[in-house]
């Protein structure tokens, strides 16, 4: 079973509201990047969303994000 509120590379709770109504969600304040959302499993895609964490190290340092995580890929 998959868990929205857990991040896809991290496993980590990703802090996401988009759910809620009206929400103020910080994900509706950065951007992530397609190719960070590309990277998703098939299996979590648009069922769980990156913590910001996430995308912001891949923003940061795109090379340790994969060395980091590409084997969940």
């Amino acid at each position: 079973m998959v868990d929205p509120k857990i991040c896809p590379f991290c496993k980590k709770e990703n802090g996401c509201e988009a759910d809620i109504p009206n929400n103020n969600c910080w994900c509706n304040h950065i951007k992530v990047p397609l190719e960070l959302r590309e990277l998703i499993p098939l299996k979590l895609k648009m069922k769980a969303c990156i913590c910001r964490n996430c995308v912001i190290l891949f923003k940061k340092d795109k090379e340790l994000f994969l060395k980091k995580y590409s084997k969940l890929t």
